[in-house]
């Protein structure tokens, strides 16, 4: 019991930096009215591949929008749907659409293309299966000044795979956000993502990566943390997108390994501690379930009820600040799920071939 004594008090210790570095960012004043961005200097760019019933859905959100920006750029990474119908009664002075010639192809080149067609000082980009509050660029003026910053994503869900998915999601969105208060972020989503034009053509060097199809925003994160950017992660009530949640356990399995992948690649060193400390508590905490389980199942319910109460305390907090709370109900469940998920994963990245959208992930 003293081993599961010392693992109680370092697991204490590690929520309370956490949820301090966490609390802190959350709690950070808007910008200065002489500092912000304004909407006129924004540029949404959107790359999209055989997501036609997303962009119908994106479209009508975006025409739903009470402040507009400068303009919307969408490309069309070789897709092999209806989409070119969907733009033909569209405002072509607010949206343009360019098509990645037959040799190119990829989200980063994509990316890449829209930036060069863009011709405002900010870059706004955003996955096609988004949605988001008629507000959004009225929150975008009460952004602080930055060469990128990562701002919120929040899935949605429909069972209970989703929503054990989502809490995988905010977990390390948790994480992320309290290291960036306590030392720098470490990870971001491409799908809602700001950053100014020429930090990142400064910063962007995708021939290094260009043949890793996924890690846009990892790479583009990390490029710019090396070059001694100024990055920042926006409190969870600016900008905030919403997105679905995979619908399916293959489909939730195929996309974390996508990111547990990008993550061992872009080469990260404060990513690399935060998941090896993730790792031992994980590998810990599993060890004494499964000794306590087999030696003294009453034991076992005690350890288990302790781990939960520290993990609901701290961890509520967290859901109720993001309208997640229904989430807490599941974190016992995900508690014992999480060592077998994390093995699952490793399986699958080093066994199985990763495929994205219909192509090989690493050409």
């Amino acid at each position: 019991m003293l081993g599961f004594s010392i693992l109680i008090v370092l697991y204490l210790i590690f929520y309370i930096i956490l949820i301090i570095g966490w609390r802190i960012t959350q709690d950070s004043k808007p910008a200065k009215v002489d500092s912000n961005i304004k909407p006129s200097e924004l540029t949404v760019v959107v790359p999209f591949r055989n997501e036609c019933d997303n962009l119908s859905i994106l479209l009508n959100n975006i025409n739903r929008l009470k402040i507009l920006p400068s303009k919307f750029i969408f490309v069309n990474d070789h897709s092999e749907d209806n989409w070119s119908e969907l733009f033909e009664k569209k405002n072509h002075d607010l949206i343009k659409v360019y098509s990645l010639n037959e040799s190119s192809y990829g989200k980063k080149i994509a990316i890449q293309e829209g930036v060069k067609h863009a011709d405002t000082k900010y870059i706004l980009c955003w996955d096609a299966d988004i949605q988001f509050e008629d507000n959004y660029f009225a929150d975008v003026q009460k952004l602080e000044v930055a060469d990128l910053i990562i701002l919120p994503v929040h899935f949605e869900s429909n069972n209970i795979i989703q929503s054990l998915g989502e809490i995988d999601f905010y977990l390390a969105n948790f994480v992320n956000q309290a290291s960036a208060y306590w030392q720098r972020p470490i990870m971001c989503n491409g799908a809602n993502l700001l950053f100014e034009k020429n930090a990142y053509l400064e910063s962007i060097n995708l021939n290094a990566h260009a043949h890793i199809l996924s890690g846009d925003d990892m790479f583009l994160l990390r490029h710019m943390i090396k070059q001694n950017k100024k990055v920042y992660c926006a409190s969870n009530q600016l900008c905030r997108i919403t997105t679905q949640s995979p619908s399916s356990f293959l489909g939730y399995i195929s996309q974390r390994t996508r990111w547990f992948g990008k993550s061992l690649l872009i080469k990260d060193g404060l990513l690399n501690f935060w998941a090896i400390v993730q790792f031992i508590f994980t590998v810990s905490f599993f060890s004494f379930f499964i000794y306590w389980i087999l030696e003294d199942p009453k034991t076992f319910g005690i350890i288990f009820l302790i781990k939960c109460g520290i993990d609901l305390s701290f961890l509520s907090v967290y859901f109720f600040s993001i309208k997640k709370n229904t989430l807490t109900l599941l974190i016992p469940f995900y508690g014992l799920l999480f060592p077998i998920y994390n093995l699952f994963i490793l399986f699958s990245f080093y066994f199985r071939k990763q495929k994205w959208k219909g192509r090989k992930l690493y050409q």
